[in-house]
């Protein structure tokens, strides 16, 4: 049998040829079960599929509606958290312009002070949409001011905080000259020795410490061996990586800044507003020369500060200050300094707390091991892990757990009180391998605008800026103080970082 034509809910037309002398031909209808289920299955699974998909619509809608709802939360969320993030922008930008208004402002922050209205004490809604606050406060030194702002939307549900640190140039080292050079016993402690052009380094003050910063060569004449007089590279060392540079030369990155110019219209205001013996032209300022016959001699004052400004005295000639003494606050000289003789006990028998980072001026060596070397070249010197003593202990290293390896040392990367005539406060010791305690000469800040020479012996604890030549010829020392606030002439504020901190609700 065979398919004749066409098939119908199961039922085929079949044909079956009849072997008659007619050849006629019988048609009929068979059943064929197989047509049915074949139909069925079909339809079945056509059912199948618009149940599924009436399934994946009632389960997708509800999600869908969800997802829809969630995603308006999540824009107006996100809406409300970008306000509230640029309000805290706006705060820090309020804080900066605050601090450029005038150096006082500057001053206040960076010597620890608040200024009303910038310490979490004011809320501020000038700007549509939400409020924000912002603390302004000294940073990590005198040198740096942390704005931290906060902003809030008008919900109250969304903070965001940012935190700017901004810095300006200041006293960034013991020294600074046009030219430094050091000689006799002279020693510098505690911050770094900078040149716009060379340091020479003679007889005991050729040491491994402190760090030593020049745009030219940094030669020395007995002892140590020049640091560097070749202005290919490499300029700096002995090793090139920290922690064991005690020198970089020619510029080397960080480079040596510019030597400021104090605001000397502000100083002379000063000046002339206090009291000084010698009395000057007009109070504490001095015209003309103060050398010869008309040297200022045995200079005692312990007067530091007059109210809330430093005592000044401001010079516009040359001066020579001889004999014991002791003083302190500002002292300008236009023309050249010379000071002489030592300092004054009991007045410079003063005990200050050394700067925290003063360890990093002696990760070469320390004053306790003044002069000792090692096998070879210094660039070839070997150096126990940072912060192990070396058993042995006959050579050079940096500072170590031991205590007053320099003076003022109370451990690794640790500082403590220090007296400059009987040593650290709890242990008496100076930090010196040999010498004896010396009472101060001067304490703060000094600027000269020719050239400086401390030829008597005197100890300073403060900064010198010379504008011309900076020689130390007699012994005398020099303590850098990281704690002066200084007034300059165009010095630039510059943002060092900025990034989002955890907000303070308010």
């Amino acid at each position: 049998m065979k398919v004749f034509w066409g098939e119908t809910e199961g039922w085929r037309i079949m044909e079956r040829p009849m072997k008659t002398m007619s050849e006629c031909v019988f048609s009929f209808f068979v059943f064929d079960p197989s047509v049915l289920n074949r139909k069925w299955r079909r339809g079945q699974m056509a059912i199948s599929i618009v149940i599924s998909a009436l399934l994946l619509l009632l389960i997708s809608i509800p999600m869908l509606d969800n997802y829809v709802k969630n995603e308006a939360k999540w824009s107006v969320k996100e809406r409300k958290s970008t306000l509230a993030f640029h309000l805290a922008e706006a705060g820090v930008d309020r804080g900066y312009w605050k601090i450029r208004e005038n150096d006082v402002n500057w001053t206040t922050l960076a010597a620890g002070g608040t200024i009303a209205g910038y310490n979490d004490d004011v809320i501020y809604t000038d700007i549509q949409g939400g409020s924000y606050k912002l603390k302004m406060q000294q940073g990590a030194t005198n040198l740096e001011v942390w704005v931290t702002a906060t902003g809030k939307d008008t919900s109250n549900n969304e903070y965001r905080a940012v935190k700017a640190v901004y810095t300006r140039q200041g006293v960034a080292a013991a020294i600074q000259a046009a030219s430094v050079a050091a000689g006799g016993t002279v020693n510098v402690h505690w911050g770094p020795m900078m040149s716009t052009s060379g340091i020479v380094l003679k007889g005991g003050s050729n040491e491994l410490y402190p760090r030593k910063y020049a745009r030219t060569s940094i030669t020395s004449s007995s002892g140590y061996s020049d640091r560097d007089s070749n202005p290919n590279s490499p300029n700096k060392g002995p090793h090139t990586v920290d922690p064991h540079i005690e020198w970089w030369s020619y510029n080397e990155s960080p480079g040596v800044p510019n030597i400021l110019t104090p605001d000397t219209s502000y100083y002379i205001t000063l000046a002339k507003s206090q009291t000084c013996t010698p009395a000057g032209t007009q109070g504490c300022y001095y015209e003309g020369n103060y050398t010869g016959g008309s040297s200022i001699n045995g200079l005692v004052d312990t007067t530091c500060t007059v109210g809330t400004v430093p005592k000044v005295r401001f010079f516009t000639g040359n001066v020579n200050i001889k004999s014991n003494k002791y003083f302190c606050g500002v002292l300008i000289v236009l023309g050249d300094l010379t000071f002489t003789a030592g300092g004054k006990s009991p007045e410079g028998d003063i005990t200050v707390d050394p700067p925290a980072t003063a360890w990093k001026e002696y990760q070469v060596n320390v004053p306790t091991h003044n002069g000792e070397t090692d096998a070879g070249v210094m660039t070839g010197w070997t150096y126990e892990p940072d912060g192990t003593h070396p058993t042995s202990c006959d050579g050079p290293h940096g500072d170590t757990a031991a205590v007053d390896e320099y003076p003022g040392d109370a451990g690794y990367h640790t500082v403590g009180p220090y007296n400059f005539k009987t040593g650290r406060v709890a242990s008496g010791h100076l930090g010196f391998a040999t010498g004896t305690g010396k009472e101060l000469s001067y304490k703060g800040y000094i600027y000269v605008g020719g050239t400086y020479d401390n030829a008597g012996g005197g100890r300073i604890f403060g900064s010198v800026q010379v504008a011309g030549a900076g020689g130390m010829t007699g012994g005398g020392d020099i303590f850098y103080d990281d704690s002066l606030n200084i007034r300059y002439l165009n010095v630039n504020i510059t943002r060092t970082s900025w990034y989002e901190v955890k907000p303070v609700p308010f």
